[in-house]
């Protein structure tokens, strides 16, 4: 993907631990009939008295059609052998002994649903209201410091992303897949893909994930709960498509909300058809192009940023004599 420089557009600790809301309901169809749950502690260290470090658990569960996000996590817990306490007030308080406030106080359990630390109790997403749908990730994480340090940000209102990546089938060499690339200042990208119809994922992190991050193709309607994709969800386009990624849409829940009203943030990237192995851009690959990469690996021409992307045609993230053999087979075949 080539990026285009051009611009487009509270509470105490019981009452936010893991009081969380899938949000928007999206029309698309999951991809499968299972949750991912995530359980993590990355924050509080052994030395301060954590009985456990790391990733505890990171599985598949089957989504019945009574479930809530609160009981897909505890089902996966008590599934790896390990306990799993809720209080009085609605919150998990305890996993595999690392209970809330072990850490000054300060210490608890908070999840996210997609990337995103819900607003509403775990309880309240469900199978039935459709905020937990199959292909959704869950990850519980403890925090030492109200959430901040895991991205958790009260009182900030920055709407931006902090990464963006996307991935599928003949999308190639996305820079966005590097992070050093993406600069969360530039809202618009353009995708190349080497298929006319393909299938496309969007991976996108806001640098405040109390804010919703939404995608939606070709029309970008925020009000419309519903019209969006899902993170990591397939999205099929077409050469010219745009796939339109916001970020803290007011209307959205929020749980900054109680601090104000944030600018939402939108970022568009256009999806653009490319002929892989065309060289010389008259639409097709043929023997014409083949020839030119030969004499610009000998060094007689030299190949322009677009044409080292398409020339690039095993797909191996270099150019060599083996593209013009794959260019030979492609053109034997036809």
């Amino acid at each position: 993907m080539k990026k285009k420089v051009t611009k487009m557009l509270t509470s105490a600790l019981a009452a936010t631990m893991l009081f969380s809301a899938a949000g928007a309901l999206p029309a698309n169809a999951s991809e499968n009939d299972t949750v991912r749950v995530i359980v993590k502690n990355e924050r509080m260290a052994a030395e301060d008295g954590a009985p456990w470090v790391g990733t505890l658990l990171d599985t598949e569960i089957a989504l019945n059609g009574d479930d809530s996000m609160e009981s897909v996590a505890e089902r996966a817990i008590k599934n790896g052998g390990y306990d799993f306490t809720v209080s009085e007030y609605g919150y998990i308080s305890s996993v595999n002994g690392l209970a809330e406030y072990a850490y000054q106080g300060s210490g608890g359990w908070m999840a996210t649903l997609n990337d995103w630390f819900t607003a509403d109790g775990t309880a309240s997403y469900t199978v039935e209201n459709g905020g937990l749908q199959a292909g959704d990730e869950i990850v519980l994480q403890y925090t030492c410091a109200w959430g901040a340090d895991v991205g958790s940000l009260y009182g900030n209102y920055d709407t931006s992303l902090a990464s963006l990546a996307v991935d599928g089938a003949s999308v190639s060499k996305n820079p966005l897949d590097d992070l050093s690339v993406f600069d969360s200042s530039e809202k618009a990208y353009t995708v190349i893909m080497h298929d006319p119809e393909d299938v496309l994922s969007v991976f996108a992190t806001a640098v405040n994930k109390n804010y919703q991050v939404r995608v939606y193709k070709n029309d970008y309607q925020p009000e419309t709960n519903g019209a969006e994709y899902r993170g990591g969800r397939s999205i099929p386009v077409a050469d010219g498509d745009t796939l339109y990624i916001g970020v803290g849409n007011p209307a959205w829940p929020s749980m900054n909300s109680w601090g104000g009203t944030a600018e939402e943030t939108v970022y568009a990237l256009t999806v653009r058809y490319e002929v892989l192995g065309d060289l010389d851009g008259n639409g097709v690959l043929d023997i014409q192009d083949a020839t030119f990469l030969q004499r610009c690996l000998a060094e007689f021409e030299e190949l322009s940023e677009a044409q080292t992307r398409q020339a690039d045609v095993d797909g191996d993230g270099s150019v060599t004599i083996d593209d013009v053999t794959s260019m030979q087979r492609i053109l034997a075949d036809r």
